[in-house]
């Protein structure tokens, strides 16, 4: 991996170096593609950092009800899945979902079980006395090959908990793991010293999505009472059409990385804004919307500053006023800034932290992973087993088989030449 990454890096910086123009250089920023500044971050970790690198944030999110948060907390690696031997690719993001309730204080954590699917079964961590002390008090655990991202907690009193935890540690196999402490960059660094507000973002999502709902059963109801009301029919159809652009319109605040949704947002936004005679319900989409755009203008701009900052001015980047008042070495700086604009380019808001707004597939998927992830590792576990034992057996008969030839050896020398004093 090292190889290819310098090969990469002596190739890029070739192609610049033979552009005769700027625009030749800039054809060949076109050519790298928007991922260049993370394959570069995470190779460099290769020559300058540890192999077993990681850092990780936390982004705070609602829930879909009034009384309940959620804590998005992801890993970033320099290595693909994790602490161990075995890698296939440069850098990897992965995440556990932790909803708290704030009324009676009850913490459940969905893992990651295989491939971006969320646990089915949550493990309850209400005993601890809040989020930072549920992470302080466990292990992160990442493996290769998984794709995922574990919680794992000591045995408790909980009998199904603890079998469950049991489980995952056989189905661990004979691996042995590195324990270590990585960086972390709080939900209250993120909001309020680095002012990345993508709790705000994440919640005009939902109350547009509640809004939609709202209104789209109140249309029902008065289409209905037309008949008798006699309200004008064009007036309904342009309700209904209003109300269908924002039924597609969430479609891609789910489903669409936050990247690519802003054009389409102001779109809707404008064409309402510019309405000559616009309608009640059309009003009540208004301010919303505007509320959208902007807190998703605002996350955009802020995740593109770090990581513009990050990468042209790469010197000052660590001591910016950004980052004062954070403890944070350089790589967590660089690694932060990096995956944070990644994330928003590849993830949607239904992967981030929303899992039961996926599609028929992410559902179908998580179901399937949730089944088969467990019992399929153990069985690997235990052929791992099987295979080192009998590898043992045969070693040790063969150890067996040298002595014994050995032993004739010494007792055919000894008949044919006696001990010399």
């Amino acid at each position: 991996m090292k190889r290819d990454y310098d090969s990469w890096a002596e190739s890029t910086l070739k192609k610049a170096q033979d552009a005769q123009d700027l625009r030749a250089l800039r054809e060949v920023f076109y050519q790298l593609g928007d991922r260049w500044e993370w394959d570069q971050a995470t190779g460099a970790w290769l020559s300058s950092g540890d192999p077993m690198d990681a850092v990780a944030f936390i982004l705070r999110l609602p829930g879909f009800q009034p009384n309940k948060e959620r804590y998005i907390v992801y890993a970033v690696m320099a290595y693909s899945k994790g602490f161990t031997d075995q890698f296939d690719h440069l850098g990897d993001k992965e995440r556990i979902i932790i909803e708290h309730d704030l009324n009676d204080n009850t913490m459940l954590c969905w893992s990651t079980t295989g491939h971006g699917a969320m646990d089915l079964v949550p493990t309850d961590l209400s005993s601890y006395g809040g989020l930072e002390d549920a992470l302080q008090s466990n292990f992160l655990v990442a493996q290769p090959g998984d794709h995922a991202l574990r919680i794992e907690v000591p045995p408790s009193g909980n009998l199904a908990n603890t079998l469950l935890q049991h489980l995952w540690t056989v189905a661990g196999g004979n691996k042995s793991y590195t324990v270590k402490g990585i960086e972390i960059l709080s939900a209250s660094d993120i909001e309020e010293s680095l002012d990345f507000k993508f709790y705000r973002y994440a919640q005009a999502v939902i109350e547009l999505e509640r809004l939609w709902i709202e209104l789209k059963g109140g249309t029902v109801s008065k289409a209905l009472e037309a008949v008798v009301d006699q309200i004008p029919a064009h007036i309904e159809d342009r309700n209904r059409e209003t109300l269908r652009r924002i039924e597609g319109l969430l479609h891609i605040l789910w489903f669409r990385p936050p990247k690519t949704q802003l054009d389409v947002i102001r779109r809707v936004y404008d064409e309402l804004q510019t309405e000559p005679t616009p309608t009640e319900v059309q009003n009540k989409l208004l301010s919303p919307l505007g509320e959208l755009s902007y807190s998703l203008n605002d996350v955009m701009e802020k995740a593109q500053y770090l990581k513009w900052k990050s990468v042209i001015d790469q010197k000052r980047f660590s001591e910016s006023d950004v980052f004062q008042g954070l403890s944070l070495s350089r790589m967590a700086k660089e690694a932060f800034a990096v995956a944070l604009d990644d994330i928003l380019r590849e993830h949607t808001l239904s992967y981030i932290g929303y899992p039961e707004r996926g599609t028929a597939m992410d559902k179908a998927l998580r179901i399937v992973f949730g089944i088969i992830v467990l019992p399929a590792r153990l069985i690997s576990a235990f052929m791992g087993s099987v295979v080192n034992t009998i590898a043992k057996l045969i070693g040790r008969f063969r150890g067996q088989e040298t002595s014994s030839e050995l032993d004739s050896v010494s007792e055919e020398t000894t008949g044919e030449i006696p001990p010399q004093l």
